[in-house]
């Protein structure tokens, strides 16, 4: 394959690189003077960042500064990864940033910080050189070993070449510098006595107050520096991030409480159990037969929706952990499918009954991320079902379980739940919260508006607006979009 220099960038520098082909800088062919050169770039890269996230970061409303610092991260750890990357690997890189910043242009929010705290996460460990099956492993004990490298680290920045121990950087330091700075204080004062506009200034200087850094910010560079180090010095932590495979199946590895008999009283057992319910709910859910006396239908899929939910999780945790006696006895693995079908149905039920509460008593962002749930619930069970008829190893399915809620969450983080709210609440015959409603974020501005011009009717009190960031690294997509569709739907109005 084929690999690049990046222009601008030394030789020197890039050798000392991702040129080295995964070798530490005392590995390398170049000895003291490449390390010195990594630590220079290093170094200076750390103080870069620092000044950088300060600038982006510090007392600003978080917005697109966020994205544009974890874009600035990647470079660094491209700059200093040593290891030999192909023109893919850049390109693949690249564009995993771009999808990791995105739902922080958007808006940020936590799950869009989740999203690109994990997404960078996976970045660095690929770019420390971990291997498909060991990313996830690797990602995990990246902040904690990279802390640790830190720390240690920082207790070694005075070399020990005169000495041992500080005493020998102390002494180290007097024989350089305490010539120069002593002479070099004897001219500085009979060069001010020589000449009276410098020592104007020197006065004026003198005079001016001195802005120390407070204590939070202080803290807040202790952070940065926490962030930061690691990120450039992926490579060099590679062996640690690597750790045992993890085992094929999960469960336990012997029998005890859980085993062949038991396994099979239990899901004979909880298989009568869920058939009570299905029957029940195509009885009076599906097939609407009249509830008895003082029970209403929104009452019973109030009541319905969340402990069906809860018993749908527990029972696919039981799945898992049953495989293992399961796998090759057909009647057990028969009764295990039909119960997790009966799951499924259990949990298509639930949304059923949430459906019927939300159109009596309307939407809201719990209902809303509850559906969601609901359906990522019933999805993973799909899965199960899957590994128990392919009888695939746990890692199949722990791998499409989490590749499906990652996909799930993403597409969260992009999607406005607040608009959604708003304009099903005003576009159907539910009770209205106004209290709620106005509550709502700025995304919900211009439907409230919109719904109030079509209505002729005040919904909501006061004039709606959206406030403008002041600065450019509080922008955010979402909220630029809002202010537009606002101005839109306002001049409209005024015609």
């Amino acid at each position: 394959m084929k690999t690049y220099l990046i222009r601008g960038v030394p030789q020197a520098v890039q050798r000392d690189g991702w040129w080295l082909n995964g070798a530490t800088p005392r590995e390398s062919t170049g000895g003291t003077a490449q390390t010195e050169t990594s630590d220079t770039l290093r170094a200076g890269l750390l103080l870069a960042l620092i000044a950088l996230g300060d600038d982006l970061v510090w007392q600003v409303m978080p917005g697109l500064s966020l994205a544009v610092f974890a874009a600035l991260l990647v470079i660094a750890a491209l700059l200093t990864t040593q290891r030999r990357l192909s023109a893919r690997t850049i390109w693949a890189i690249g564009a995993g940033t771009m999808l990791v910043v995105l739902p922080l242009i958007e808006l940020v929010q936590p799950l869009s910080i989740l999203i690109g705290g994990v997404g960078l996460t996976l970045i660095f460990a690929t770019l420390a050189g971990l291997r498909s099956d060991e990313l996830a492993r690797g990602a995990l004990r990246l902040w904690p070993i990279g802390t640790m490298r830190t720390i240690s680290d920082a207790g070694a920045v005075f070399p020990n070449r005169m000495g041992s121990g500080w005493s020998g950087a102390i002494e180290a330091a007097i024989k350089r510098w305490f010539v120069p700075l002593a002479l070099g204080g004897v001219f500085v004062i009979l060069l001010l006595q020589a000449n009276p506009i410098a020592e104007g200034w020197t006065l004026a200087i003198a005079d001016m107050p001195v802005a120390l850094p407070s204590e939070g910010r202080l803290a807040f560079w202790a952070l940065l520096i926490l962030l930061i180090w690691p990120v450039l010095k992926l490579t060099i932590l590679r062996e640690r991030l690597r750790a045992a495979p993890a085992p094929a199946h999960m469960g336990p590895k012997r029998e005890g409480l859980i085993n062949p008999a038991s396994v099979t009283r239990a899901l004979v057992l909880f298989n009568a159990l869920f058939a009570i319910q299905t029957v029940l709910d195509a009885v009076y859910l599906y097939g609407g037969a009249g509830l008895p006396s003082g029970l209403t239908y929104a009452e019973y899929a109030h009541r319905g929706a969340y402990p069906l939910l809860i018993t749908a999780l527990l029972a696919g945790g039981f799945a898992l952990l049953t495989r293992r006696w399961v796998a090759d006895n057909k009647p057990l693995r028969g009764l295990l499918m039909l119960w997790v079908l009966q799951n499924v149905a259990l949990v298509i039920s639930s949304l059923v009954r949430l459906e019927l509460y939300v159109e009596v008593y309307g939407l809201t962002h719990l209902r809303l991320a509850a559906a969601i749930w609901m359906a990522l619930v019933a999805a993973g069970l799909i899965l199960i079902l899957g590994q128990i008829w392919k009888t695939r190893v746990s890692g199949w399915l722990l791998a499409r379980a989490a590749l499906l809620a990652s996909l799930v969450l993403y597409l969260c983080s992009l999607y406005s739940f607040d608009a959604a709210v708003a304009r099903y609440n005003l576009n159907n015959p539910v009770p209205l919260d106004r209290a709620h409603l106005c509550a709502l974020g700025d995304a919900a501005r211009p439907v409230i508006a919109a719904a109030e011009q079509g209505q002729k009717r005040q919904i909501c009190p006061g004039n709606h607006r959206i406030d403008v960031p002041q600065d450019w690294r509080e922008w955010g997509f979402r909220n630029w979009r809002a202010r537009r569709s606002l101005a839109a739907v306002q001049a409209e109005a005024a015609l």
